[in-house]
C-alpha cells in the first residue's frame, strides 16, 4: 500500500504550516493543486452520481484557475530566456497527480470513498489558495 513516506507528498496543511511560503513554495502548492484537480475532475467527470458533472465542472474551473496562477508564478520565478511553462508543467504535475490517483485508490480499497481526509485536506488549502488569490493577497 502507498504511503505518505513513499509519495513524499506530505499533506499540504502541514507544509503550509512548516514552511514560510514566498513564490516558489507557492508554486509547488499550485503544482499540487494542478494535479489534485485533475484527478479529481478524472473520477468525477464519469461518475454517475446526481450533481457529479456539475462538481466536474467547478473542478476543471479551479484547475485553470490553479494553472493561471502557477503561470504567473513560473514567469515571476524563471528568466524569459529560459522559460518552457508547459514542459515544466508537465514534468512536474504529472507524478503528483499520479500519487493522488493512488491515494484516492487506495481510499476506495479502504473506504469505499475516493477522497480520503488527506485528499479533503489538500483540497480545502487549494480552494483557500484560489481564494486568496483572487482576492490579491497571493500578488505582490
Amino acid at each position: 500500500p502507498l504511503t505518505f513516506s513513499e509519495n513524499q507528498m506530505i499533506p499540504l496543511d502541514d507544509y503550509v504550516n512548516n514552511n514560510d511560503i514566498n513564490e516558489s513554495e507557492f508554486l509547488y502548492i499550485s503544482y499540487r493543486c494542478i494535479g489534485l484537480y485533475g484527478m479529481m475532475y478524472s473520477l468525477m467527470e464519469s461518475a454517475p452520481q446526481d450533481g457529479a458533472g456539475d462538481v466536474a465542472k467547478s473542478l476543471g474551473d479551479a484547475q485553470i484557475q490553479s494553472i493561471a496562477i502557477a503561470e504567473g508564478l513560473y514567469n515571476m520565478l524563471t528568466p524569459e530566456k529560459d522559460r518552457d511553462f508547459e514542459d515544466n508543467l508537465r514534468r512536474s504535475v504529472l507524478p503528483m497527480a499520479d500519487n493522488y490517483q493512488k491515494e484516492a485508490n487506495k481510499s476506495w480499497t479502504n473506504s469505499g470513498s475516493y477522497f480520503n481526509d488527506y485528499i479533503q485536506s489538500d483540497a480545502n488549502i487549494c480552494r483557500m489558495m484560489i481564494e486568496n488569490f483572487n482576492k490579491g493577497m497571493g500578488k505582490k
